[in-house]
């Protein structure tokens, strides 16, 4: 509880807990049941390829994850094989700033202003590995919110809910809430380095069933992306003091 796990996590885990455990065995087994319970796809974005829409609260980092995204996909298979389209146009610079990402990474961002013209360019990107798509960001209280994301309703594109990992709890629960789909949700943990304590977001993710696909940290790209370590993740939250 004082790294951030909830009170109904906690026990749902304590209460399976074999009572001949010592103390050190206990911890043991609290973190790898935490580990079990944490579910990570195993493939990564850039060798999965797909058309993915990153999503989210304004200011997590959809725009720089998008820019990191490509540049490990371009790594491994080359800028020909990566599309970059932003639907971000309520943001002042927003288009500016993929498009410089994009230049530094020897890809060009497009601009989408609607449905059709995304259609549009997803015709045109129809033999490229990966396409990432970066959303205007909506307030979960947004009463327009499911028009905006409306736009992405179409066939193959997958969402991808973007969580700052240093969120409260609850903050986190109505975010979820807000985008959640009809399918599994898939998640990225952005701004992990600035995060005080990961057990609110580790236990969002385990409570909401969520599917994480990895974890960004700092602003250089397209370095400080990682993909999701259930194990990892559950160490560092048990760090905090």
């Amino acid at each position: 509880i004082r790294s951030g796990y909830s009170p109904a996590l906690a026990r749902a885990i304590l209460e399976h807990m074999p009572p001949e455990l010592a103390a050190s065995e206990a911890i043991q087994w609290m973190m790898e049941a935490i580990e079990r319970n944490l579910h990570v796809h195993q493939v990564p974005l850039q060798d999965e390829g797909g058309i993915f829409a990153l999503v989210g609260a304004t200011g997590v980092g959809k725009t720089t994850t998008v820019a990191k995204l490509a540049g490990q996909c371009a790594r491994a298979y080359g800028a020909a094989a990566v599309g970059m389209v932003t639907l971000d146009t309520h943001r002042v610079g927003a288009h500016e700033q993929l498009r410089e990402h994009g230049r530094n990474l020897g890809l060009v961002a497009h601009l989408a202003h609607d449905r059709a013209a995304l259609q549009d360019l997803l015709g045109l990107f129809s033999n490229k590995k990966l396409v990432l798509i970066d959303t205007t960001g909506v307030s979960p209280r947004d009463p327009e919110r499911d028009e905006t994301l409306g736009v992405l309703d179409m066939p193959g594109i997958q969402r991808l809910l973007v969580l700052n990992a240093g969120s409260q709890g609850d903050t986190l629960d109505e975010v979820v809430g807000a985008f959640s789909t009809s399918s599994t949700q898939q998640v990225v943990l952005s701004k992990t380095d600035e995060a005080v304590k990961l057990g609110p977001v580790i236990d969002v993710a385990i409570r909401h069933q969520l599917l994480l696909r990895g974890t960004t940290c700092s602003q250089k790209v397209p370095q400080d992306w990682a993909p999701a370590d259930a194990g990892e993740l559950v160490r560092s939250s048990m760090r905090t003091s």
